[in-house]
């Protein structure tokens, strides 16, 4: 059983640092490639609890209830009847278990001399006692990450048909938005086409004209006023966008937009009004989605001569997409168990998730 963890220490000290510098590092200053942490999937979320196999999805359609007030009868004490009228959303959850699991055994090759001294840890440790060594917490804190970057995949990019069984699961949101704007009348109200991403290669699909993104924007925001000006007044309305669409639309506005006030002719550029962290169209902020393009990217794989839709942009507020859960501790369960028959310790996580849109009406999807 090779090692769970695939952490070689002795190519550190082959890249110049002498075992008791090593032993010196400090784990939690390590740096790692990795340029942009991913974001906390739970907190970027509406997360529903309680949910299992068929249960509903609590939302309901309020609408306008204009007529509810009528005017009082002249006549004493009659009242006027009234009713209230609201209309659950009738869809129903079909949550689906992922899991994994790490396996440590201390007979392992890997778990070499200089390995146990990196990691301050003992001829005869014992993994059961020792849970709170630097090695552990380490393998702990690196779970936790890769469980999240689990979760984004999930569902973003998990389907049912998948042909990998390890990943055909619940189907992502991006085919459940797809299915419900196969309604003819509501694709034309909701639906923007990114024509781009039919690009023959992927040359041809990342090759943007100077305005595309200002554009699609500009479609998404249109649709919605014209067919659903109401989602303006709910509360976290966004857009979600992918990282080239954000940087095209950036681009445009610093050539075309950028006002004199910000230019020196002796300095050149002293400050600008835009930039990635406060972009918006029309006032609506643009959250840019760098999770949707890595993962496009690494499905992909590194020999892949097109993509599969690489610019998405979602126009939408907070509790329109859900993810549902039977509970917090089902969302991020994670297990130690040690089995001192076997002197194996095993790391177990499981999640049980689905991610549903909540009503058909309130979203604009550019794919």
């Amino acid at each position: 059983m090779a090692l769970a963890y695939d952490f070689n220490i002795q190519d550190l000290i082959d890249a110049g640092c002498d075992l008791a510098q090593a032993r010196q590092l400090d784990i939690d200053n390590m740096i790692f490639q990795e340029t942009v942490e991913t974001s906390d999937f739970a907190s970027k979320h509406y997360i529903q609890t309680g949910i299992e196999h068929n249960t509903p999805i609590i939302g309901f359609e309020q609408p306008k209830n204009w007529d509810f007030l009528k005017k009082s009868s002249d006549a004493g004490c009659s009242w006027n009847s009234c009713t209230l009228s609201s209309e659950p959303t009738k869809k129903l959850w079909s949550p689906h278990n992922y899991d994994c699991s790490l396996e440590f055994c201390w007979n392992d090759p890997q778990i070499t001399k200089n390995f146990r001294a990196f990691w301050k840890l003992k001829c005869q440790s014992d993994p059961e006692t020792e849970f709170d060594n630097a090695f552990y917490q380490f393998v702990i804190s690196q779970t936790t990450k890769a469980v999240n970057d689990s979760m984004w995949r999930i569902a973003y990019f998990d389907y049912k048909d998948n042909t990998n069984t390890d990943f055909a699961g619940i189907d992502n949101i991006f085919l459940k938005l797809q299915g419900i704007l196969t309604d003819p009348i509501l694709a034309a109200q909701q639906r923007v086409a990114i024509t781009q991403n039919a690009g023959a290669d992927i040359a041809a699909q990342m090759t943007l004209p100077a305005d595309a993104g200002y554009q699609y924007l500009k479609k998404m925001f249109d649709l919605m006023i014209t067919n659903r000006p109401y989602m303006m007044s709910m509360p976290g309305l966004k857009f979600r966008i992918t990282q080239e669409l954000a940087l095209n639309y950036l681009n445009w506005l610093q050539n075309t937009k950028e006002v004199t006030c910000c230019f020196s002719p002796t300095d050149g550029v002293t400050s600008s009004r835009y930039a990635l962290s406060n972009l918006n169209y029309m006032g609506i902020p643009i959250q840019i989605e760098q999770e949707w393009t890595a993962l496009i990217k690494h499905i992909a794989g590194p020999s892949a001569t097109k993509y599969d839709k690489p610019h998405r942009a979602l126009l939408t507020y907070d509790t329109e997409i859900s993810v549902g859960t039977c509970d917090m501790n089902a969302f991020k369960q994670m297990k130690r168990i040690y089995d001192p028959v076997t002197e194996k310790l095993h790391i177990r996580v499981k999640t049980n998730i689905d991610v549903q849109a909540t009503f058909d009406k309130n979203f604009i999807l550019a794919i």
